[in-house]
């Protein structure tokens, strides 16, 4: 059957013949005229002959003799099979192949069948080897040639999908962020948290490369029949380890979708000066562009001119409702467990939401599958270690970690009174469990755990005895794939932040009080890659909420404090959300999605009511509504929607657009610019209403110096709806009319981002940030009107910021660095007069936030010593020496005033107003 099938072709090639003349032609018609006046067909790339002409002419030419005559003295190859004439650049095409080898543990390969028909026949098409040095070698992995897929299946110009895990060779542990790519530059993909990247190439003869940050840069040769596995180790790159090198993410400026994205990794944070030593990948967040703090040790952030509960805050998967150790000065994550930051400022995913300014995503390690390893270091305040524990070799292991403070000791050795009985401490640990099932299932599990315990004296902020604050997280994921273009997760999580103290310094008036936040959630996410252009992900999330605002419960016999019980809130919090990830083409790429989120506010609970068409407040409050359990009291819903773009001018500049709507649900109530540990966060209810936020952004960026570059250039806007705020002198603690006090109103923040990002032995980046927040409070009546209905600027209001992050490797054991803060003075409100009304002084203060603050500066400066990266060596350490607030600045966090004798004076409050020199020593083993 094989050789009438050959005797067939034969017979329809001759049965063809071509008349034309030609002079000075392209290949390109001549190819035209022979399909125009026959049923044949060309397969081929355009590049390959698109500079190639040809003179001549033909009478009743055999179409060989014709093929032969346009291409000889070129390296244009052809082959001709049923009606079908491929075209390569000099590379033979055979018809009865062997196999060039067999996949290197892999077991996708089937035997190949023998063709039967002529469309079979076709199918046994294979390229020759045309790779220089190839071995049948498997021990020779970079100049193995790889068989992928089927044969049989094999289609000439058909799309085939590409798959597979890039891990560390020796630990057998996942690398994510490795750069799978083409040579050229055409086809590329990122790997996941678990190593798996996914590419779609032309089936055919392939080289890809794979290349990360302090690993060794590997190829892989390739021959593709249809869609199949290539599982991917690297090794170590001894040398890479003594260099910050970013080049792993090269081209991710410019190619990637998504505007407003910053992602930070372990080794980048290790260079930035910090306070008191200890290395916070949270801090060095703060230099990013658009990602603000309201001042020294300030917990929480601005982004973009949000609100600091505008963030989320996701660890594991899990929610983090209080990110920082004492009063914001530490970061709550020991940053030797974690494997790095993902920072979302805009064109964030449809799968995540419920929050409007950003969202933080923080991954922690995967533990060494091969072997044990301890990563620790010492500081004048803190000492950490972390464990990394195989539990089943190459299957399973164990991340332990733990941070404790020793400051009570620091403080009690200070012979000053006004230390005298401090207590600052805290502590947290950190554990993963991470099980490789089989190849296509996986279950993490994660664990958090934190306290903080503190006591300061003269304090004006936590004027009472103790004070602690716990957080905890749990997550558990499950992930199942069930081919090459088809996988789905299964999420459990559980927080909680919880905070209480005791005022105990007057018997008489001594109490406790407390708060707290639970939420436990699940989430189903599917990714489906249908073909080379569309890549969808989709899921549902579902979340429950336990707030208690808080009760207060007298201490002691003598105590004559009231016991207040506020009532629990309740709520359900779900989305539904679906992406398509769209490659237009080669230049154009989309992103568009929906999230449809609800929440609904549940019983038991009491609603109060008012009078219509009055003010809330005490005095025109009616009566009460109760609800029973279960019972749902208010329900909001709405779409969210999801919209990014990218266009490649060239290889090394874009331009991007996304617009994102979100919603939000929750509301942190503060008396300060800042987050606090004393903050109540309270459900949206039957008066107060989610937040809405809309924003557009549109970015150039721009690679340089080959890459060692990257710059953006990125605007935004943002319109925002139901921001909340209080009246003049509100006090939400322990209060049961929340809506009384609280004002909400329309927004709108605008800025303008510049960033440089450089790579090599000089590293760094440079940011320059202009933004502005605004807020507009016009109520009914007149309690509800600030600063007479006008927009005026938010206290977190800061238009410009300058941050200046370098490091210079002198060798590669010592390295210098240095950081540099400027930022504009935050808005406050100052008192402007004074009056006497019925022998009483009265102060009279200026609108909300008509003035600023002194402008903020700072310079740190540190240096890194290495002992040295032998192979051999069993351990190896560094020492860290920096100097924070080098020029001993005393910058105001605050200013306050008083009212004495008649005379107002005013206060700065100023929290490290001279240098503070720290030395720490880091190990690994």
């Amino acid at each position: 059957m094989l050789l009438l099938s050959c005797l067939k072709v034969a017979a329809q090639d001759l049965s063809f013949t071509f008349t034309n003349t030609y002079q000075g032609a392209s290949i390109e018609k001549v190819i035209e005229d022979i399909e125009n006046s026959s049923s044949y067909r060309f397969y081929y790339k355009t590049e390959w002959i698109d500079s190639l002409e040809f003179s001549g002419s033909f009478n009743k030419a055999p179409l060989n003799n014709v093929l032969a005559s346009i291409f000889e003295g070129t390296p244009i190859r052809h082959h001709i099979e049923a009606r079908k004439i491929y075209l390569t650049n000099g590379i033979d095409i055979i018809t009865s192949p062997q196999l060039i080898s067999s996949l290197v543990a892999q077991n996708n390969t089937e035997e190949t069948p023998k063709a039967t028909t002529q469309e079979e026949s076709g199918k046994e098409i294979l390229f020759t080897k045309e790779y220089k040095g190839e071995t049948q070698n498997d021990n020779d992995l970079e100049n193995f040639v790889f068989e992928i897929g089927s044969r049989a299946q094999f289609t000439a110009g058909k799309t085939s999908t590409l798959v597979g895990y890039v891990k560390e060779k020796d630990t057998g542990e996942p690398i994510e962020g490795a750069i799978v790519y083409t040579p050229n530059g055409n086809k590329s993909a990122v790997t996941s948290a678990d190593g798996f990247y996914s590419l779609n190439l032309v089936s055919g003869q392939h080289v890809i490369q794979v290349q990360f940050t302090g690993m060794k840069r590997t190829k892989r040769n390739l021959i593709l029949f249809s869609n199949g596995q290539l599982n991917i180790d690297m090794e170590v790159d001894v040398i890479a380890l003594n260099e910050i090198v970013v080049e792993a993410n090269r081209g991710a400026n410019v190619e990637q979708l998504a505007t407003g994205m910053e992602r930070l990794s372990i080794e980048d944070s290790k260079t930035v000066p910090v306070v008191l030593g200890e290395k916070d990948i949270l801090k060095v967040a703060t230099t990013f562009a658009g990602v603000q703090t309201v001042g020294e040790g300030a917990a929480g952030f601005n982004v973009r001119g949000g609100k600091s509960d505008q963030n989320l805050f996701l660890f594991e998967g899990a929610t983090v409702y209080n990110a920082s150790h004492f009063l914001g000065f530490f970061s709550v994550f020991n940053s030797d467990a974690l494997e790095g930051l993902e920072v979302m400022k805009s064109g964030i995913p449809a799968r995540l939401g419920g929050r409007l300014s950003s969202v933080f995503d923080i991954t922690t390690k995967t533990a060494n599958k091969e072997k044990i390893g301890v990563e620790g270091g010492i500081s004048p305040i803190t000492s950490r270690v972390t464990a990394e524990i195989p539990i089943v070799k190459e299957k399973a292991s164990l991340l332990a970690s733990g941070r404790i403070t020793y400051s009570d000791w620091i403080l009690e050795s200070i012979k000053h009174s006004d230390f005298k009985n401090n207590k600052v401490s805290f502590s947290d640990f950190i554990v993963k469990y991470d099980h490789e099932i089989n190849q296509d299932d996986r279950l993490t599990v994660a664990g958090y755990y934190s306290k903080d315990d503190f006591r300061l004296n003269s304090d004006t902020l936590f004027s009472f005895s103790d004070f602690s604050y716990v957080n905890q997280m749990a997550s558990a994921k499950w992930g199942h794939r069930f081919d090459g273009t088809f996988d789905a997760s299964l999420t459990a999580t559980y927080s909680q932040y919880s905070y209480d103290f005791e005022a105990t310094q007057l018997a008489a008036n001594a109490f406790s009080q407390d708060f707290g936040i639970r939420e436990i959630g699940i989430k189903s996410d599917f990714n489906k890659d249908f073909n080379a252009f569309h890549f969808f992900n989709f899921g549902l999330e579902l979340k429950r909420y336990s707030i208690n605002p808080g009760t207060k419960t007298p201490i002691g016999s003598e105590s004559i404090a009231t016991r207040v019980e506020l009532d629990r809130e309740q709520g359900i919090e779900g989305a539904l959300y679906f992406s398509d990830k769209h490659e237009f083409s080669d230049k154009l790429s989309f992103n568009y999605g929906l999230r449809y989120s609800f929440f609904t506010y549940l019983g038991p609970g009491t609603t109060n009511l008012y009078l219509d068409n009055a003010p809330k407040n005490g005095d025109t409050k009616i009566g009460e509504e109760t609800h029973g359990k279960g019972e749902f009291i208010k329900t909001y819903h709405g779409p969210e929607f999801r919209f990014a773009a990218r266009y490649l001018l060239n290889e090394s500049s874009s331009i991007k657009l996304s617009y994102d709507r979100s919603r939000q649900y929750l509301h942190a109530l503060s008396n300060s610019a800042s987050l606090s540990p004393t903050d109540l966060w309270r459900l949206s209810n039957t008066y107060i209403k989610p937040q809405v936020g809309n924003q557009l952004s549109l970015g150039y960026y721009k690679d340089l110096l080959d890459g060692e570059l990257e710059s953006s250039v990125e605007i935004y806007g943002k319109k925002l709806n139901n921001l909340l705020d209080f009246k003049t002198g509100a006090d939400f603690l322990l209060n049961d009319r929340i809506e009384s006090i609280a004002l909400q109103g329309p927004g709108k923040s605008y800025g303008v981002e510049l960033s440089l990002k450089k790579s090599g032995r000089l590293n760094g980046w440079f940011n320059y940030t202009y933004a502005r927040t605004l807020l507009k409070l016009d109520g009914q009546f007149e309690e509800e009107v600030v600063n007479n209905g006008n927009y005026f600027p938010t206290n977190y209001d800061k238009p410009h910021t300058i941050n200046l992050v370098s490091n210079y490797e002198v060798t590669h054991r010592f390295s210098l660095s240095y950081n540099f803060v400027y930022n504009s003075g935050r808005p406050i409100t100052f008192p402007t007069g004074l009056y006497r009304l019925n022998g009483i002084e009265i102060l009279n203060y200026s609108d909300r936030n008509e003035y600023r603050i002194p402008d903020y500066i700072r310079m740190d400066i540190g240096l890194t010593l290495k002992w040295g990266h032998r192979v051999t060596k069993g351990a190896h350490s560094f020492w860290s020496v920096s100097v924070y607030n080098v020029l001993g600045r005393k910058n105001p966090f605050s200013l306050y005033f008083d009212l004495d004798r008649g005379e107002v004076k005013g206060y700065k409050l100023s929290v490290f107003g001279s240098p503070i020199p720290t030395i720490s020593y880091n190990f690994k083993f």
